[in-house]
């Protein structure tokens, strides 16, 4: 049932709690949500081969054709065609990567050509949004078409991990359901809880999104709220993992919906390490797309989902963090400047009583620069309920955005309800333009 985010709520934590850890528990269910923005990717120009042979001719979307004798053409950068097929000749058709931010349902498709006699016809599809597809053209005669489809938009192919193509190693009991998951991480007993799409293909790398919850909430809190309202956004495109957290005796135990004491100290670095070891299981275990894995949470779980960005950043040595959300959040689970570029979203109330808004803006203003953008403080609301400003000059891929709403303390801005709050239709396009 869902419970709103009363300022009422925030007076009960005490100021101790207010410095240290970071909030207060929210939990509900949450209802489901539509908006954000689609979008798609459109190839470039193609190039022209050479002249024309014996054979059929292989054309790729969005491209001219351009055809050459018994060898091959391939473009680059754009959508470009092949040559013509020569007896026992290979045309490669390169479809091109889709232009800009791409919401999801982009799709762009490359097309394989007609194969010559004995020829076999490849048309590789380009970079897609999220739901993109490509596919191949026909064979000539006794040649064979095959096509490899593009994933989403932000210009990286997907990478593949060990459990792609095979059966997953957890039981399907075990997840879509809210069950608890021990996990020994170290000589610590953990667990978690798994969200899998109901139409899971183990050939399909699907982004993978760690959802941390905040002070005195729970795994079992994450379910209910449908991890922040990103479930019903995600339309079965994402596999979701909500850790549980820890408290300074050792591991959270609660099973109810939210846990006092509950959160992410991160003492020597034992939460992090669990979502490692967690992160890794589940690439084991699940087709995972290794280029986009995020983070997302909410103060304490904020603070955490900061740290491991900083600590994690996609492309460093144990890296996989390509982005991250983070909903009113501080330092709390150890202090890290960030050096390497991670996508950056954040939101802040201007009257958050647990943790200040300028701590929100400070953890925005490190990753700007870690991103190469031309920081500038951005602007605080003074009207109306929010207003969500994008840094400039960040390198490309790696954006910047902070949103300033007129509130308290709280994941949901506006009213404190995870059901009709603005929050999870921004967070979910700013994380699937990748």
């Amino acid at each position: 049932m869902t419970r709103p985010q009363s300022l009422s709520h925030f007076v009960l934590c005490s100021a101790m709690t207010a410095l240290l850890f970071g909030g207060c528990s929210s939990s509900g269910s949450g209802g489901t949500e539509t908006g954000g923005q689609t979008g798609s990717g459109t190839g470039g120009l193609g190039q022209s081969g050479g002249t024309t042979g014996t054979g059929g001719t292989s054309t790729g979307s969005g491209g001219t054709t351009s055809t050459g004798s018994g060898g091959h053409t391939t473009g680059t950068g754009g959508s470009s065609s092949g040559g013509a097929i020569g007896t026992g000749g290979t045309t490669t058709a390169t479809g091109g990567h889709g232009g800009g931010a791409t919401g999801s349902g982009g799709t762009v498709t490359g097309t394989g050509g007609v194969g010559g006699a004995g020829g076999r016809a490849t048309g590789t599809g380009g970079t897609a949004g999220g739901g993109g597809r490509a596919t191949g053209g026909s064979g000539g005669a006794g040649g064979a078409a095959t096509a490899t489809g593009g994933s989403g938009g932000s210009g990286m192919t997907a990478g593949m991990t060990a459990g792609c193509g095979k059966a997953p190693g957890v039981a399907s009991s075990m997840y879509n359901n809210g069950t608890r998951i021990p996990f020994t991480s170290g000589t610590q007993q953990r667990r978690y809880i798994l969200n899998v799409p109901t139409n899971y293909d183990n050939t399909h790398p699907y982004k993978l999104i760690i959802v941390y919850h905040e002070l005195n909430g729970n795994d079992v809190e994450m379910y209910n709220q449908k991890f922040y309202n990103l479930l019903p956004q995600s339309n079965n495109t994402a596999i979701f993992i909500v850790p549980n957290g820890s408290q300074s005796s050792g591991p959270c135990t609660g099973t109810g919906s939210g846990d006092s004491g509950c959160g992410w100290p991160n003492s020597n670095n034992a939460d992090l390490n669990f979502v490692d070891a967690l992160v890794k299981a589940t690439e084991d275990n699940f087709c995972i797309d290794t280029n986009r894995i995020f983070a997302t949470g909410w103060s304490y779980g904020g603070s955490m989902s900061y740290k491991t960005a900083c600590e994690r950043p996609l492309g460093a040595a144990n890296g996989y963090i390509r982005g991250i959300a983070v909903y009113s959040g501080s330092q709390l689970s150890g202090n890290c400047t960030p050096t390497k570029p991670v996508a950056y979203y954040a939101s802040h109330g201007t009257h958050d009583s647990v943790l200040n808004y300028s701590n929100g803006v400070g953890l925005a203003q490190n990753f700007a620069k870690a991103n190469g953008c031309n920081w500038a403080t951005p602007t605080s609301v003074t009207s109306g309920a929010h207003v969500c400003t994008n840094e400039m000059g960040c390198m490309a891929g790696y954006p910047v955005e902070f949103c300033s709403f007129n509130g308290d303390h709280t994941p949901f801005p506006d009213n404190g309800q995870e059901s009709s709050s603005w929050e999870a239709a921004n967070v979910w396009p700013f994380l699937n333009q990748f």
